[in-house]
């Protein structure tokens, strides 16, 4: 990927990352907007009510905008949302002991002639950097969280590993953010200042006019959202009556500076401008074209009015007619260059549309202007528009030299979310999926394999393509579509057409696994048994469960039943091993509560019944009966795409692999083999789930091919199925073979972990003689 497409790529996640804190500003500004309007029909109380619960938000703006970024970054993890907060409140208690500091050292306030302001925010008395640093923070936090939500630890902080980490690392990263901010903050600060000063106060014409012109040029980009944060959130600043420092043009104007709403002029080309534009391009079509564009233009120029989302319509034309999108700019530009001339103010939240124009016009400056004006910018668009489209013959919707596919393309298996997802060249070519509030974003692994045509042909206004990631501009719909992608490319229900049932086979190293168990889907990580949760044993899924059978999750062969009967392992047509396990510590059970419908060797298919088992009997003497299903020899960078919520056993899918090189034994190394002395298995529940993922994991850290021997019986020690498939018990006696590089460290620390219990508590068994140096021997020995 070059340079700039990679860049591009960050900078779209970045501005997808805001779309989520940006979403609370209507609500926000509906509360603050009434209840500041004293209207005579609302009570007093009311009216303060709401006034302060907007404000509440207002106010804590940056917080909002931690979380949200490190939500948008992270998939919406939660422990993201939580590091935020942390590294947040940890950047503002630097920055306030690091200010206080700074504004008593003469080399800052005298030599440089800074001037270092704090202020309390969140109780806390700091330098203020604003929307800009709760940006930061959460992106900080979405940082740590990517870098170690999978961290392993020592076993004796294993309680601090994984998602537990990431607050922790989040915390000591945002004292080196606030330390840094603390030393660029006041020459950033008074830029900041400098710029919001001219644009606020010094020439706000000027401002307005370029702001119009910029974000019109970053919609096809996606990027505009990032050019916003500075405007709506950072320019001018103005104090309430109750001593509240507010900045922005959209807080100070709900804040009640009546020098705020610079950004008003956009009201006259969304509510009009554009929507006549779109009208232009409905007559302009050609006469057989006319019905159908006109349903697409009438719907674009309706959502453009009401709520001020323009993307359906400036998406229409943007490409095929790049010079209409220029002038379109420069309309933008124009619009708001008019309004600030005739002292216009017009506050907004979520988009200048009718809704917002409606909610806010008694706060605003000369609101009916927009009344005023908008009519003869309608007019100068549908004018410019159609006759420049006649006059140089642009292909805009309805005059295009091929007919076009019908937006309403039949749907293939899984629906339209189906059809999105072949046309983006299927599950494996999707990387990452997202959307914001007019389009998908996706970033696929091969951009060759996206069928634009097919995107558009679903309802697509059109597909932007830079390197590796793809937007498909579906207007307001495409969160929803979005959902139900993900929720496709999960196996669960979403149109007609859901895969279901046995349908639902491993293809090459890709396994779609049905539930196999109905209950609630809980995260591997929160699973109360180190081996799972760190796992070690394998990813995959745990359930909660609510019914009583164990189904095959897929087609496969039984490679081995546990002798306590309480947990198995299927072997795919593709090699993939998949280990299931009925309850926690369940080994101790010795097959009570268990009955096995299978034996070691059955073919079985997606549904069949593996194992019943007593609830009341397992749940009285096992700690829990959280099931587990895992794949246990997937390599490393497969992708494992769980579902969430509650499931139906053998109905809905439970858990997508998508498997890399499949994890196995070290390739022999130059050297000779190597036995170990004997060695007695100690564990009281013999070589079951967890010592023999221990002993797995252990073996993965030397560069040596270890064999676990048992009279014939043989198993790689890097395979959690294939030791316990050796149904080792205790008092049973082994040894090890070892070959290549490490093969003599590897047999000594393998051979005390397996005398030691591998980490369980063991109880006195008989020896053989004493361990002994590992005795080289020949390859054929």
């Amino acid at each position: 990927m070059s340079m700039f497409a990679a860049s591009f790529s960050t900078l779209q996640k970045i501005g997808k990352a805001l779309m989520l804190p940006v979403a609370v500003l209507p609500i926000a500004g509906i509360l603050l907007g009434i209840g500041s309007a004293h209207f005579s029909w609302i009570p007093t109380q009311i009216s303060l009510l709401m006034a302060e619960s907007g404000g509440a938000i207002f106010v804590s703006l940056p917080l909002i905008f931690a979380i949200g970024v490190a939500l948008g970054l992270t998939n919406n993890d939660g422990v993201a949302a939580l590091a935020a907060v942390v590294g947040y409140v940890v950047m503002l208690a630097t920055l306030g002991v690091l200010g206080g500091f700074y504004q008593e050292w003469s080399l800052v306030t005298e030599t440089l002639g800074l001037t270092v302001m704090t202020k309390e925010i969140m109780g806390i008395k700091a330098m203020d950097t604003g929307v800009l640093g709760g940006i930061l923070a959460g992106a900080v936090a979405a940082s740590m969280f990517n870098r170690f939500y999978r961290i392993e630890l020592p076993q004796y902080l294993g309680f601090f590993a994984g998602k537990r980490f990431v607050p922790i690392v989040t915390a000591f990263a945002a004292i080196l953010l606030g330390f840094v901010l603390s030393l660029i903050w006041p020459f950033i600060g008074t830029a900041i200042e400098e710029f919001s000063q001219y644009a606020a106060y010094g020439n706000p014409t000027v401002a307005a006019t370029v702001y119009g012109f910029v974000e019109r040029l970053l919609i096809p980009f996606g990027l505009h959202h990032i050019w916003n944060v500075p405007f709506f959130f950072e320019i001018g600043s103005y104090t309430t009556p109750a001593g509240v420092v507010v900045h922005g043009d959209i807080n100070r104007f709900f804040a009640g500076d009546p020098t705020a709403g610079i950004l008003g002029g956009a009201y006259l080309f969304k509510m009009f401008g554009l929507p006549a534009a779109a009208i232009a391009i409905w007559h302009a079509a050609r006469p057989e074209n006319r019905f159908r564009v006109g349903g697409i233009m009438v719907s674009g120029a309706l959502t453009s009015f009401l709520t001020g989302i323009t993307e359906p319509i400036e998406f229409a034309f943007m490409f095929v007619a790049p010079v209409l999108y220029g002038i379109h700019a420069v309309f933008a530009a124009g619009c708001q260059f008019l309004f600030s001339v005739l002292g216009a103010k017009l506050g907004f939240t979520f988009s200048q549309g009718f809704i917002d124009y409606v909610l806010f016009s008694a706060l605003d400056t000369k609101p009916w202007l927009v009344l005023v004006c908008g009519p003869v910018v309608a007019l100068v668009y549908y004018v410019t528009f159609r006759g420049l489209i006649s006059l140089w013959n642009l292909k805009t919707p309805g005059r295009e030299d091929a007919p076009e596919a019908s937006s309403q393309a039949g749907s293939g298996q899984g629906g339209l979310a189906g059809d999105l997802v072949r046309a983006f060249g299927g599950a494996d070519n999707i990387v990452s999926l997202d959307a914001c509030i007019t389009r998908l974003r996706v970033e696929v692994a091969d951009a060759g394999q996206v069928d634009q045509a097919r995107l558009k042909a679903l309802g697509a206004a059109e597909v932007v393509a830079v390197g590796l990631n793809m937007q498909a501009i579906f207007g307001p719909r495409s969160e929803n579509l979005k959902t139900s992608m993900e929720m496709y490319l999960r196996g669960e229900a979403v149109e007609p057409g859901r895969e279901t049932g046995p349908m639902l086979k491993d293809s090459g190293a890709d396994l779609a696994l049905l539930a196999p168990l109905s209950g609630r889907m809980v995260p591997l990580a929160e699973v109360p048994d180190e081996v799972f949760a760190r796992k070690l044993a394998g990813d995959g899924v745990s359930i909660d469960p609510s019914s009583h059978d164990l189904l095959a999750p897929c087609d496969g062969t039984v490679l081995n039943l546990h002798p306590s009967h309480h947990a198995l392992t299927l072997k795919t047509g593709s090699g993939l091993e998949v280990l299931l396990h009925i309850g926690l510590d369940t080994v101790k059970l010795r097959g009570e509560g268990f009955t096995p419908r299978v034996r070691t060797g059955d073919r079985v298919t997606a549904g069949a019944v593996l194992i019943e088992f007593d609830a009341k009997i397992v749940a009285g003497k096992a700690p829990s009966l959280l099931t587990q299903m895992v794949v246990a020899n997937a390599g490393p960078g497969s992708v494992f795409n769980p579902a969430q919520g509650e499931v139906t056993a053998g109905r809905d899918v439970a858990l997508r692999v998508r498997a890399k090189a499949l994890a196995g034994g070290v390739e022999s190394i130059q050297g000779g083999v190597q036995i170990s002395a004997p060695i007695v298995i100690p564990n009281p529940d013999g070589l079951h789930a967890r010592p023999a993922a221990t002993l797995a994991g252990l073996a993965k850290g030397f560069e040596a091919d270890v064999r676990l021997v048992a009279g014939e019986k043989k198993a790689n020690v890097r395979s959690l199925v294939a030791v316990m498939g050796m149904a080792l018990a205790q008092g049973d006696t082994v040894h090890l073979e070892a070959e290549g590089r490490d093969s003599a460290r590897a047999l000594e620390t393998l051979t005390r972990a397996l005398r030691d219990g591998l980490g369980e508590a063991t109880v006195a068994v008989a020896r053989p003689r004493a361990a002994e140096a590992p005795v080289p021997v020949s390859d054929s020995g």
